[in-house]
């Protein structure tokens, strides 16, 4: 077996020479005396096996398609020339004329980049909220797809990329789109007089308008079509359209038709609740007696915001004096959520956006529409009727806040943790009525206030729908 020149080098290093050893003489050699016979030579060391090669380099992690989109500052330019086609898209282009378009962009861009495994928070709402009530039909949804390859086109995004890109948000489809069977049209006979008007327009911006709000409650889209007919209207005035109004009005809630008013922006409204008659009307003279209670839903902590009223048995009740009241749209949120006024109040309703509103209710004890008006424009209207107001707005579906029409001569809205107190109530037996937003009716229960301090626990029911109301047709928008 032929060693190899490393275990050669290390055999002869071991023996420290460069000749080979002697051998012991033979054993028959008399002739001299006999030397010790040599110790036993140790063996070589064996080599040490050869070290093992390193690991070969891991190989680089794939690039995510956010990066090979080009990031960020890509992104955001597709994005950008997405919403400038889709903005001028006739199949589409309506539905983009009530939104901030640099807020839009930016959620956009937010939303196509983590979507992509980018390192980015998206700060929107989710998809279903988002589009809830706007009844999109596979048409529009098309005409979004075939916009977002044109802008993908312009920049050149290889085929790959692009189909990746688009595989990724095909999916978002049913969260957007309406569920075929479930739009109602608007009957052809009652769209005659519309079709009639659209030739006889002489502003052509209106006309167009009109033409798309036809061509939406053909397909059913109710609410979409109202809000289309609506802006014609404010381009030639109410009289000009009267004769189509009813076709796309029926069945709304009766429309507030006052003079519209400009109220300046002032301080936010309190963003949770307003209410207390200790502190609108405070007793002149304090009664003896005080209470403390906390509400609770359903045997746990209270989730929402919560209302108490209380009468007392024997009568002799104060009545509590008419108010005035703000409910503003602000950020695409009412403010306050929720406000307790006594019967005959007044309430003012501003658009402190830069978008329109359309505050509208469905509630019983007083169903109005207040139609669309935009920024620095209010109108307001009185509360005759006790009862929850429920409000919403037509056009932003995930806007709603509650008006509680109170005829009792005490209320006070609950804190967030479900603690309330009344400071001044005369000793006696009362009814208690008490309300969240959790709730789908009122509890009522009697109890007597004695002088001094006194307490109560108010266990509420749940089972009130949550979620975007309904629109001012009564068709739900949820997502």
């Amino acid at each position: 077996m032929k060693l190899r020149p490393l275990w050669i080098c290390v055999w002869l290093v071991a023996c420290g020479s460069s000749k080979p050893a002697p051998t012991s003489p033979p054993a028959s050699d008399t002739s001299v005396a006999a030397a010790p016979s040599a110790a036993p030579q140790p063996e070589p060391p064996r080599p040490e096996p050869p070290a093992p090669a390193p690991p070969a380099p891991a190989p680089p992690a794939p690039k995510t398609l956010f990066e090979r989109l080009g990031g960020m500052d890509a992104i955001t330019a597709v994005v950008d020339e997405f919403v400038n086609r889709t903005t001028t898209d006739p199949r589409i282009k309506y539905r983009f004329l009530n939104t901030d378009p640099v807020n839009l962009k930016r959620l956009l861009a937010e939303f196509v980049g983590k979507a992509t495994g980018g390192s980015v928070s998206y700060t929107g709402r989710d998809m279903p909220s988002s589009h809830a009530g706007m009844e999109l039909v596979d048409d529009e949804f098309t005409a979004l797809v075939e916009d977002l390859v044109g802008a993908l086109d312009k920049f050149h995004v290889p085929e790959a990329e692009k189909g990746e890109l688009l595989g990724a948000l095909g999916p978002l489809k049913p969260q957007i789109v309406v569920a075929p069977g479930k739009l109602t049209p608007i009957p052809e006979a009652k769209l005659a007089r519309a079709k009639a008007l659209v030739a006889k327009l002489k502003d052509r911006s209106a006309a167009d308008l009109l033409a798309a709000a036809i061509t939406a409650g053909r397909r059913g889209q109710r609410s979409y079509a109202e809000q289309l007919f609506t802006r014609a209207e404010l381009l030639v005035g109410a009289p000009a359209v009267a004769s189509a109004s009813d076709a796309f009005r029926a069945g709304a809630p009766p429309r507030i038709r006052t003079a519209l008013k400009s109220m300046k922006d002032t301080s936010p409204q309190p963003a949770t609740a307003v209410g207390r008659s200790d502190d609108d009307e405070p007793s002149k003279r304090p009664e003896s007696g005080a209470l403390h209670g906390t509400l609770r839903l359903e045997g746990k902590a209270l989730d929402g915001i919560g209302l108490v009223m209380l009468w007392p048995k024997a009568g002799g009740a104060v009545k509590r004096t008419a108010k005035t009241r703000v409910i503003e749209q602000r950020n695409k949120t009412f403010a306050p959520h929720l406000m307790a006024v006594p019967v005959g109040s007044t309430v003012a309703f501003p658009n402190f956006d830069t978008i329109y509103h359309n505050v509208f209710s469905l509630s019983q004890p007083q169903r109005f529409d207040l139609g669309m008006y935009k920024g620095g424009d209010m109108r307001q209207l009185v509360f005759d009727k006790p009862g929850i107001v429920r409000l919403g707005c037509n056009i932003h579906a995930n806007m709603s806040a509650y008006l509680v029409v109170v005829d009792a001569p005490h209320y006070v809205v609950a804190e967030a943790d479900g603690a309330f107190s009344f400071k001044s109530l005369r000793p006696g037996k009362y009814k208690l009525q008490a309300w969240s937003e959790r709730s789908a009716e009122p509890v009522v229960t009697e109890l007597t206030i004695n002088a001094g301090d006194n307490r109560v626990a108010v266990d509420l029911k749940g089972g009130a729908a949550q979620g975007p109301t309904e629109d001012k047709f009564g068709a739900p928008r949820g997502p």
